[in-house]
Order: C-alpha cells, then sequence, then structure tokens
C-alpha cells in the first residue's frame, strides 16, 4: 500500500493567507506540495522552500508547468535561510518579490515518516539516520552512540514526551552491539516498556525525539520566525501549523512578543486545531494546532 500525505488543516491555512491573485507568498515548509498547490490554485504565486532535497526532486517533476510558467519558485534550503534566499532570488530575476504571506507547517511528511531507508520509521530496517538534510553531520546513530544515559534520557523525555525515558537509555547504553538501525531500536524499545498505548506504537515518541534533535528543529524554528517576519510585506500574513508542544510553544511566544510590540495583530487568540472529522481520516492531525497573525 502506497502512502500518500495528506496536508493537514490545508483549507484553514491557505484561507487565514486571504491569497490575492498575482501576489507572491512563501511556503517555508514545501514537502509534497499541497499549500503551494492551494495557493496556486487561489490565483497566488509561490517561492517554497525545502531542505530534503527529495521534496525538491518532486516538485520540481510535479509542477514543471508552473515553474516553466514563473509562477513557482522551488529553493532548496531550510526555512532559516528565507530572508538571504529572498535577497539572492531578487537579483537573480531582478524582481521586487514582495511577500503578501508565509505559511509554515512543520510537520513531517508521510514519505519521510515512512522511509525506512533515511531512518525515520520504526517500521522494517534501515540505517539510523534520519536528517532531512543529508548535508548535515551528526545522525541517530551518533547522538545514541554518543550522548551519555541521562542526556540521552532527558532528550527522549524533552522532545518526545517518553515517560519511560530512562529505562529506554538504559536499555540502549546496555546493548551489547551498538544500535544503528530502525529495526534495532524500535525492538529494543518494545521488550523495555511497560506500559502501552493501543493505537501507538511503543517506538514513536523516541523516533520523534531523535528526529527533532537531529535536525535541530526547535532552533531551526527559533531562526525561521524573525527571518519570514522580516520579509512580509504590511499587512501580510504568518501561518503557522504546530504537531509538537515545544513548536507550538516557541510559535506563541513570538506572537505574542510581537503584539505586545505593536509589530502585529493575532488573528487567531487561540490556535484553530482540526475537525472530529479530519483526524478520524487523518491521524497525523490530531496534535496540530494552527495560528496566524497579521503584519502591522
Amino acid at each position: 500500500m502506497t502512502n500518500i500525505h495528506i496536508s493537514v488543516l490545508l483549507n484553514e491555512a491557505v484561507a487565514l493567507l486571504e491569497v490575492s491573485n498575482g501576489k507572491w507568498y512563501i511556503d517555508a515548509t514545501f514537502g509534497r506540495g499541497g499549500h503551494t498547490a492551494q495557493i496556486l490554485k487561489a490565483g497566488g504565486n509561490v517561492i517554497a522552500f525545502d531542505w530534503d532535497l527529495e521534496a525538491i526532486e518532486y516538485g520540481t517533476a510535479t509542477f514543471a508547468k508552473e515553474i516553466a510558467a514563473g509562477n513557482l519558485l522551488l529553493v532548496h534550503e531550510s526555512f532559516t535561510k528565507i530572508e538571504h534566499s529572498l535577497s539572492q532570488l531578487r537579483s537573480k530575476h531582478s524582481k521586487e518579490f514582495l511577500i503578501d504571506g508565509v505559511l509554515f507547517d512543520f510537520g513531517t511528511s508521510t514519505q519521510q515518516l515512512t522511509s525506512t531507508v533515511r531512518g525515520f520509521s520504526f517500521e522494517g530496517e534501515g540505517e539510523l539516520d534520519m536528517r532531512m538534510d543529508t548535508r548535515l553531520g551528526v545522525t541517530a546513530k551518533d547522538i545514541l552512540a554518543l550522548i551519555p544515559e541521562a542526556q540521552l534520557a532527558e532528550l527522549f523525555n524533552d522532545f518526545g514526551g517518553e515517560e519511560e525515558s530512562k529505562i529506554i537509555a538504559k536499555a540502549i547504553k546496555m546493548s551489547p552491539t551498538p544500535i544503528t538501525t530502525t529495526k534495532q531500536l524500535s525492538s529494543l524499545i518494545a521488550s523495555v516498556k511497560r506500559r502501552r498505548k493501543s493505537g501507538i506504537n511503543p517506538a514513536t515518541k523516541v523516533f520523534q525525539a531523535l528526529r527533532i534533535v537531529v535536525n535541530s528543529e526547535l532552533d531551526e524554528i527559533r531562526d525561521a520566525l524573525p527571518s519570514a517576519f522580516s520579509v512580509l510585506s504590511e499587512g501580510g500574513r504568518l501561518v503557522t501549523i504546530s504537531f509538537h508542544e515545544g513548536e507550538d510553544r516557541i510559535v506563541k511566544q513570538q506572537f505574542k512578543n510581537w503584539e505586545q510590540n505593536k509589530l502585529a495583530e493575532l488573528i487567531t487568540k487561540k490556535p484553530l486545531q482540526p475537525t472530529e472529522k479530519e483526524t478520524f481520516e487523518n491521524k497525523r492531525a490530531r496534535s496540530a494546532k494552527l495560528r496566524a497573525l497579521r503584519k502591522i
């Protein structure tokens, strides 16, 4: 069975951008292009970022017509580089590229989460890599080998919410052979965890924690939000979709800071969340939170 990525809160997020015909928008997390396609359909032009080369290659093939027409530009870069990359694009194309909206979807695509080759999936066998951008240095197996037991347990708890983090960290460090594959790690976790939640793989939280740390995801968000805000035109909108408590906390604090300094006004006083229908149809949507603001 083929795993198809479904963009979470797709219609709600694009509606909050208030897309205008011919205006430019940034999809900071291209993925499989769900949000980009919706913005293009509404008449907007898109500059889309992704640090995953596989996503860029997919987009180049899938959106060839839109790229040829000049309605879509794909950038193989981290969303922390929005400001710098936009400056380069302006110089290269001799265009202003005034940005009316920026959209972040901090979730990981289904293709990435189910990739055993790249080490994101706990189903099947693959090397524990987990790098979104293969130009990065440290892999998940490096972290398991190099970080001390106590720090590893803290990592699993802080970034994955894993309640049995100490037991798992101890088992990893006591393993007679290095943990280097997804199958090794998921099997070890399943063998030592005492409490199980129905419908959730026991390795889920540890794999999430490792992915976040390998890719410095929370630091990336902290750096990216100011960069995105700086390129927004007056009246432009910044929309975010978070899936992890740490992600949403960073967004909430930054949005509040801009509001208090009278630099922006909140469009969503409280985060929007998926309907029961959407969460039933797409389990990934369960923890999603959508926030939006308008730059003053």
